[in-house]
């Protein structure tokens, strides 16, 4: 089972947060041990911490980590045209910081993929 969080579809204007889309390989199983009436049956729910935010601010693109990763990696594709910009592995990172002074007004996906989780958004230049 895949969990999703989304707060937005449109891209982030020129500066700002960029909102981004958790996918995480959720196979926990939550099971009922014994039959359970209608009416008097919980809902499961569990919180989903998102390890980590993208912002834009002056072409320049700034990621945060909220928890160790061991491995990242960030793509940030040119919807328009399909080119890559960026494409890094890291290790144990805390932050980046993505120059993108020089690249062509458009929108751009960005892809931020630890462990089982992938995060992506949508901003604009």
């Amino acid at each position: 089972m895949s969990t999703a969080i989304s707060n937005a579809k449109e891209p982030a204007n020129n500066d700002g947060e960029i909102t981004l889309t958790a996918t995480k390989d959720d196979t926990r199983h939550i099971g009922h041990e014994q039959d359970v009436e209608p009416d008097k049956a919980g809902t499961p729910r569990s919180i989903i911490v998102q390890p980590a935010y993208a912002y834009l601010y002056n072409n320049v693109v700034n990621v945060s980590f909220n928890e160790n990763i061991a491995v990242v990696n960030v793509t940030i594709t040119n919807e328009s045209t399909g080119e890559t910009v960026y494409s890094e592995t890291c290790s144990n990172p805390a932050a980046l910081n993505i120059n993108l002074n020089g690249e062509s007004t458009g929108n751009y996906l960005i892809e931020i993929e630890a462990d089982d989780t992938l995060l992506i958004g949508v901003f604009y230049l």
